[in-house]
């Protein structure tokens, strides 16, 4: 296996042919003003065969019908996962060349996949769940108090930091920060020209925890213990040691996705509810809509705007060809906005209920974490709405600013109040 501290030197990429210009859209797929409000430009995407985009001087193709974005992901001959050095997607590289479970394909996805199942067996997350309900109890409280909250940076941040280093890692108290900080260093990558090295704050985070993910490894041999890196390491020691990469690649992306993808999904299902007044009054009114409405704000709100594959084989996508060489973008959000997937798709409805959203991806790349994500939107939604029936922006008309990693959309604040 190769070492996740020295990635593989990127290739020659391949030569893309001549592309027909008319079938090139001048957009920045990761812009702030993307962020602030996609959902008009998704609509009209989700219209629209592949089209083609210009990133760091080569062109990569954006695919946003539900129809082909659902092919795409489980087309592994022609859309691949595997990084390929060279090609334009080293802002993307988050875990230092890691053999990660997003980063592989089929059949070897299977094995690192399985390297996570002890995480989401179901006397963890029926813990899990047990706890969290305790946990949103007690940060409620001085939400009571002050009768006002950020729901981004006061709570859903917090919040699922806790659950997952405290309830789902145990991880002590006093070791947080090695995970956390390397979280806020993320972002780091995402402004890495093409070929340069990683900053160094970020390498020194990442070593930071490899060294942790090693010490835990020696650790658990020689004192089992029945937590979550404990029954990973047992459950694969059976049939071949899991090796240090593997165990920082799988609990890095379990952290690392959970924090951004669970909290942003948090902060923008409350944004988007408050926004509709007369929804989050008919979730107050029927409390079972729980379920479709964290669904419909997860088909109007994607978590993740883009995922990448690398086209390593030509084709033709809807009437768009595609080279090997190239990038392609599948563009959840727009996938959500597809009418012929989800009629009059702009309208946010709570009893919509829909089916199969393209959020959580689809085929073997389906994320793990989706049912724990779920849950936790889930629980923390419906207390919220009943704790706090006159929960509701703090300023009409609020517009928040987004960060995140380039792919992602997440709300810097959402100011509210509850009193």
């Amino acid at each position: 296996m190769a070492d996740a501290h020295t990635p593989a030197a990127p290739e020659k990429p391949p030569v893309i042919p001549a592309l027909d210009p008319e079938r090139f859209i001048d957009v920045d797929l990761f812009s702030p003003q993307m962020k602030a409000d996609p959902t008009q430009i998704f609509a009209r995407w989700a219209e629209q065969p592949p089209f083609y985009v210009t990133i760091h001087g080569r062109p990569n193709v954006v695919i946003c019908r539900y129809k082909e974005v659902t092919d795409a992901f489980i087309d592994h001959a022609v859309f691949s996962r595997i990084p390929q050095p060279g090609w334009g997607a080293d802002t993307f590289d988050y875990f230092n060349g890691l053999p990660t479970v997003g980063d592989v394909d089929p059949p070897e996805h299977g094995r690192l996949r399985k390297l996570m199942w002890p995480a989401f067996a179901p006397r963890r997350l029926a813990q899990v769940q047990e706890r969290l309900e305790d946990l949103i109890d007690e940060m409620m409280e001085p939400v009571a108090d002050a009768g006002r909250f950020d729901m981004a940076g006061e709570f859903a941040q917090p919040l699922v930091r806790r659950l997952l280093l405290g309830i789902f890692f145990d991880f002590p108290p006093e070791d947080w920060h090695i995970f956390t900080e390397f979280s806020e260093v993320l972002g780091l990558v995402g402004t890495v020209p093409p070929d340069a090295p990683k900053p160094r704050a970020y390498l020194e985070k990442f070593d930071a925890g490899y060294a942790y993910c090693k010490a835990l490894i020696e650790q658990r041999r020689k004192n089992p213990k029945p937590d979550l890196v404990g029954d990973i390491i047992a459950a694969h020691d059976e049939s071949g040691a899991i090796s240090v990469d593997e165990l920082f690649g799988a609990l890095i992306v379990l952290f690392a996705a959970g924090i951004g993808t669970t909290s942003s999904g948090l902060a923008l299902a409350v944004l988007r509810l408050c926004k509709h007044p007369d929804q989050l009054q008919l979730l107050r009114e029927r409390p079972e809509l729980i379920n479709s409405a964290v669904e419909e704000c997860l088909r109007i709100d994607t978590l993740g705007m883009f995922v990448h594959r690398y086209v390593v084989k030509d084709a033709v996508i809807g009437g768009t060809p595609v080279h090997r060489g190239m990038l392609a973008h599948m563009a959840m959000g727009a996938a959500n906005l597809d009418a012929e997937a989800y009629p009059d798709p702009q309208r946010f409805d709570i009893t919509r209920n829909p089916r199969n959203v393209a959020t959580f991806g689809f085929g073997a790349h389906f994320c793990i974490g989706h049912a724990l994500a779920r849950t936790v939107m889930r629980t923390v939604i419906a207390r919220l709405v009943r704790r706090f029936p006159n929960m509701r922006l703090a300023e009409p008309g609020f517009q928040p600013e987004f960060g995140g990693l380039p792919t992602e959309r997440m709300p810097m604040s959402v100011p509210l109040r509850v009193d």
